[in-house]
């Protein structure tokens, strides 16, 4: 295995779970940490001919693991942020993730510019989440999932109280907290990565 930017990124292995340091990242900018992305996408349930949306792309860690685990399927992420958007294109060509596309634009307005009918969604809690959630469940299609990833109670409260207006089906939620080993000297401890809540729907 290889540094960024050392040319294609080899991985032989069948499990989810690559290597945080498999991504390009930058500064303000790190991949979703590898236990994490294994827990959204249990949740997420793909299909191996999934159409995917990312809404809030980020350095595309997730959006990677995705694609190369449904290489029938297509993955659509929707990123703001320019610099993110340049990591996302790093990652790709990385990757020669050829069923992962990338769009710029926001939330809810650049939702427009993506494919129709997804049957899996993930979202990144932002403002305004209730109009974008609104719209995305729309766009879902019939017993398609969702998973929204939130670092605050805001977010998980505006999340839990829209998906029960709209009457979904087997929601979850669960709190994520990952701890690694880091060493200090001789001493070895554990520190904790961001918090993270996910919540999980199906679309009736």
């Amino acid at each position: 295995m290889g540094a960024p930017g050392d040319g294609p990124f080899q991985w032989d292995f069948v499990t989810p779970g690559l290597p945080d340091a498999a991504f390009a990242d930058a500064p303000g900018f790190s991949p979703t940490p590898l236990e994490l992305r294994v827990m959204l996408l249990a949740h997420l349930r793909p299909r191996s001919d999934s159409l995917v949306w990312d809404v809030g792309g980020g350095t595309g860690a997730l959006a990677l693991e995705i694609a190369r685990l449904m290489p029938s399927g297509q993955v659509h992420t929707l990123e703001r942020d320019p610099e993110a958007i340049e990591l996302l294109k790093r990652n790709v060509q990385r990757f020669g993730a050829a069923n992962l596309h990338i769009h710029a634009g926001d939330a809810p307005e650049g939702l427009a510019q993506l494919p129709p009918h997804p049957d899996r969604v993930l979202l990144e809690v932002g403002r305004p989440l209730r109009q974008v959630l609104d719209l995305v469940w729309e766009a879902l299609v019939p017993a398609g999932r969702l998973v929204i990833s939130t670092a605050s109670l805001e977010g998980l409260v505006d999340a839990t109280d829209t998906l029960s207006r709209l009457e979904a089906r087997d929601l979850q939620v669960v709190q994520a907290t990952v701890h690694r080993m880091q060493r200090r000297g001789s001493q070895a401890r554990l520190a904790a990565a961001e918090p993270l809540f996910l919540i999980a729907a199906e679309r009736p």
